[in-house]
């Protein structure tokens, strides 16, 4: 073959094998940019939500809100739709920008202590028969003034130590038991007070005996519940001390 008819085809072989090069990557690129534009919807904060606030509210305050990310910028278990978290709580702070996840949201229950407290609050486990802490009768989130009682003498007087305390978690006893003295057979009510409410809880309890905690429960109504102060009451006659402090 003439020395110029094979580079003329040796010319046309590499022309063709180039744009072929070029017709491969313009594809290639299309197709990143395609993928690269194909959105997701996602759950994001918009202001600071700290732990504990329900996923509700924060959605009507406008705190969270549906927007769509791209899917190579979606974190691992990110939530999509507030139907999936709908009555669950932010169990981690979420800050503006941030993505609501799988692993950032719970149930109430599910939270620690420090957890559900807010604020100057504190939580405070008291062990109670099933009587005195209304074991079967309250729920989480219910509200109950507690009364206690001190000894003058031989006289004892009962007051309302802290009003409208918060229900945080119930323990009921196991069944057939009501007395916490008895391993096993008592339950226990953890409520939030403040940290002069736990100091009154903590005297009281440090005053009682095995057979009592000196503290009773009262529930409280949801509804037009008032709290003006109230007097220590007096109870004549001879009581039983049931590790009752005298004062």
């Amino acid at each position: 073959m003439p020395t110029l008819s094979r580079n003329i085809l040796i010319s046309v072989v590499l022309a063709i094998a180039a744009g072929a090069a070029i017709l491969a990557y313009t594809s290639q690129v299309k197709s990143s940019a395609d993928s690269s534009e194909k959105t997701v919807p996602v759950v994001v904060a918009t202001h600071e939500i700290l732990v504990g606030t329900p996923i509700d509210d924060a959605q009507a305050k406008g705190w969270l809100e549906v927007r769509p990310l791209r899917e190579s910028e979606v974190s691992d278990s990110a939530v999509t739709s507030f139907a999936s978290v709908a009555g669950q709580i932010v169990t981690q702070t979420l800050y503006d920008g941030d993505q609501l996840t799988a692993f950032r949201v719970g149930t109430q229950e599910s939270q620690t202590a420090a957890g559900q407290v807010t604020g100057g609050f504190r939580a405070v486990r008291v062990p109670f028969n099933v009587n005195s802490g209304l074991l079967n009768d309250l729920r989480v989130d219910d509200h109950v003034d507690v009364l206690t009682s001190y000894r003058r003498g031989d006289t004892t007087f009962t007051y309302l130590a802290v009003p409208n305390a918060q229900v945080l978690s119930v323990s009921a006893p196991a069944q057939g038991g009501g007395n916490f003295s008895t391993p096993g057979s008592g339950g226990s009510l953890l409520l939030q007070v403040t940290e002069q409410q736990a100091l009154i809880i903590a005297g009281a309890l440090a005053g009682s005996s095995g057979t009592s905690n000196n503290i009773w429960l009262a529930a409280v109504g949801r509804s037009g519940a008032t709290y003006g102060p109230i007097d220590p009451i007096e109870l004549p006659g001879e009581l039983p001390n049931h590790g009752i402090p005298a004062q």
